[in-house]
Formats: structure tokens, C-alpha cells, sequence
């Protein structure tokens, strides 16, 4: 059985860049986008059939569900696996707890709204026209916001996680490795953090021309944070928005006041 722990980052927060660090050692494995939360979701919802009410043979479902991980980590050389999905919502802990610990561990990138929100203009090429809308869109149905809702739910669900913020990551990198080895409580690893790799499992790499942007390019000589002028990329308006705004406020006071996620 491998131990499988859960990468829970906002979008643009550093989440490629952790990973090709980490999986500089061979017995990590930390996914890229995974759709292993979506694979158990999809095979829970099962129950919810008119076959499966028929003939109610919970056991034998509940067993597949319990190996698909499993099984679908079995070609991963590590015995330690990160994935990374919006684990934190409470669907998603509920079948972590049922099928794969009772005790899951949470890693958290974070990064400041304004800046996801300028990194993903320039990334994504934003109209200037629809500024507002698709970044009102992004903070409230987009990848965005299912993980500001997904973390700010491991928060208030007392869960067991360890938050590294995207800057404080990449002035040091080192520090925080080792932060998440004694998180996990895996043997450490000697890692270099210049002449990186770019992402890559089983001779598998991200393939971002099927979406709006190259979101998943490391940069191999040096670790460091990507500056640039937030007016080149966004509204006056939209930083005056959401320059301010806190993960936990925007969560409990916006999204689920106005019926964006649950209570």
C-alpha cells in the first residue's frame, strides 16, 4: 500500500514548481492535476442508481472503490504519493476518510488573490473588455474559488495541514521542503534548487495546448517569484476589489452568504 497525502493549492501559487522539486526524489510522487477525486466521486454516486438500488451489493462496490487508488498508482515507482486535487471541500474529505485514512494530511499553497487573479490575465490573455466578469467569474465558480472553498474548509475542519505561501516559497525553497518532510514524516532528501526538471511522471508531461494558456512551464535555472506590473494585466477598479480580500472572508462571507458553495 502506498501512503497517499493531499496537495490542496490555489491556482498560480507555485503547485508545478513543488512538484518538481519533490519529485526529484524517487520514492515521492507528487501528481499533476489529478482526476483521482473525480474517480471516487463518480463511483460513489453509483449508489445513487436505479441498477445499484436494485441489486444494493455495497461490499463488492465498496471494495472497488477502496483499490482504485491503488490501482492507479501502480506504476508509480514511489512509495509516497501527493496528489494534487480539490481534496479540502466536504464531499471530497468524507471519501478520503471512508476509503483511503482516516488522518489525511493537507498541503496548502496559498498566494494573495490579486496576484492569482493578474497571473491568470497574463496567462490566459484576458479580454480587456470582459475583465471584470471573467475575473468575478474565476472568484466565484472558477478553479479559484472550488480551492479557496476547498481550503478554507480543511481550516475549519480542524484536519491536519501545513500552509506554504507562494512567495515565502520561492525566496526559500529549501526551508519549506523540509517543513513538508517533517510534516509527512518522510526520510528527508537531499534536493538541488537550481537546473530544474520541468513536470514529469512515468515520462509523462502536461500537455497545456488543450488549454487557454502555458500554466504549467518551471522556469530550470533558478527559483523565483515572477514580477510584474499588476496595471498591465487588471483594472484599477478590480485591484481596488480585491487587493484586500482574505481567503477566510471571502469564502464565509461571499461565496457561501450568497449560496456559491455550502455552509
Amino acid at each position: 500500500m502506498k501512503n497517499i497525502y493531499f496537495l490542496c493549492g490555489l491556482p498560480r501559487c507555485g503547485n508545478t514548481l513543488l512538484a518538481s522539486i519533490l519529485n526529484q526524489n524517487p520514492n515521492i510522487s507528487v501528481t499533476a492535476n489529478s482526476i483521482t477525486a473525480d474517480i471516487l466521486y463518480n463511483l460513489e454516486q453509483l449508489k445513487e442508481t436505479t441498477n445499484f438500488k436494485n441489486f444494493p451489493d455495497y461490499q463488492s462496490l465498496d471494495n472497488l472503490i477502496k483499490g482504485s487508488l491503488e490501482l492507479y498508482f501502480k506504476d508509480y515507482k514511489s512509495s509516497h504519493i501527493i496528489d494534487r486535487s480539490p481534496w479540502g471541500t466536504p464531499k471530497n474529505i468524507e471519501l478520503i476518510k471512508k476509503y483511503i485514512t482516516p488522518n489525511p494530511k493537507f498541503i496548502i499553497l496559498e498566494r494573495p488573490f490579486i496576484e492569482i487573479l493578474g497571473s491568470l490575465a497574463k496567462v490566459k490573455n484576458w479580454n480587456k473588455k470582459n475583465l471584470e466578469d471573467s475575473c468575478f467569474y474565476e472568484m466565484t465558480e472558477g478553479i479559484t474559488a472550488t480551492y479557496a472553498y476547498a481550503i478554507h474548509n480543511i481550516i475549519k475542519s480542524n484536519s491536519d495541514y501545513i500552509k506554504i505561501n507562494y512567495e515565502d516559497l520561492t525566496i526559500n525553497p529549501e526551508k519549506h521542503i523540509k517543513r513538508i518532510y517533517k510534516f509527512l514524516k518522510i526520510p528527508t532528501y537531499k534536493h538541488r534548487y537550481v537546473d530544474l526538471e520541468q513536470f514529469s511522471i512515468n515520462n509523462i508531461k502536461y500537455d497545456d495546448s488543450v488549454l487557454d494558456g502555458l500554466y504549467h512551464n518551471v522556469k530550470e535555472d533558478k527559483i523565483e517569484k515572477n514580477n510584474y506590473d499588476l496595471n498591465m494585466y487588471l483594472s484599477e477598479s478590480i485591484i481596488n476589489s480585491y487587493k484586500n480580500v482574505s481567503l477566510e472572508t471571502w469564502v464565509e462571507d461571499f461565496l457561501i452568504e450568497r449560496g456559491y458553495f455550502e455552509s
